[in-house]
């Protein structure tokens, strides 16, 4: 007790001392009160944690994966949303709470896809927003359209089925050395296509009469 009248009388004597003691418990305050404390949005931006996954992994091309999300902040508020960015996503126009969520997005890309999860304060005058995870995953099991040149309709309709592709439209063209065979098709021969997808032929004929093929 007689220690602290001593050091009251001290402080008592010297205005300086006064002013940074004060000045030190202002800033003791601020660092436990964030500044953005009273700004449930901000607050939550700010603090927000969360992670992000994609299964199966690798993906394969044309399927379906399925990508989940969670995070979770500091007062959580409806300020505060979540932009998930990447393959089945549109974070300029679809946006979710923080919390939990999935979604299926159909692969369509080739190589190498990922996918992120950023926090945005939709209350704050300055735009706040901050990413905290990102997944990623090489995409497998894509295919091309096989080559049909040369094949007759039934050949050329089987080769496609073996590849997980149907056969399109059917067009003629004159075309002596080639006569019901393959002389054109579309899309191209190994062009990369979603499984399912129709692929048109032409075959060569005979010129109509009295034109003939020599």
């Amino acid at each position: 007790m007689a220690g602290l009248q001593r050091w009251a009388a001290r402080l008592a004597r010297s205005p300086k001392a006064v002013v940074l003691v004060v000045a030190a418990l202002v800033a003791t305050a601020f660092a436990v009160t964030p500044a953005y404390a009273d700004d449930p949005g901000l607050n939550c931006a700010v603090t927000a944690t969360a992670t992000i996954s994609v299964t199966p992994n690798p993906v394969v091309y044309g399927h379906t994966a399925l990508v989940q999300w969670s995070a979770d902040c500091v007062a959580n508020s409806p300020d505060a949303l979540l932009q998930i960015s990447g393959p089945g996503f549109n974070p300029s126009t679809t946006v979710f709470p923080v919390g939990g969520g999935s979604q299926s997005v159909l692969i369509t890309q080739t190589g190498n896809v990922s996918w992120g999860v950023t926090v945005v304060d939709a209350s704050s005058d300055t735009g706040y927003s901050r990413g905290l995870a990102s997944t990623s995953a090489s995409v497998t099991g894509v295919t091309t359209v096989p080559n049909l040149a040369g094949d007759t309709q039934m050949q050329a309709s089987q080769a496609l089925a073996a590849a997980g592709y149907v056969l399109g439209g059917v067009s003629t063209t004159v075309d002596c050395d080639n006569l019901n065979r393959v002389t054109n098709q579309s899309p191209d021969a190994g062009t990369v296509l979603l499984p399912g997808s129709a692929v048109s032929i032409t075959l060569g004929k005979k010129p109509a009469p009295p034109a003939q093929c020599p």
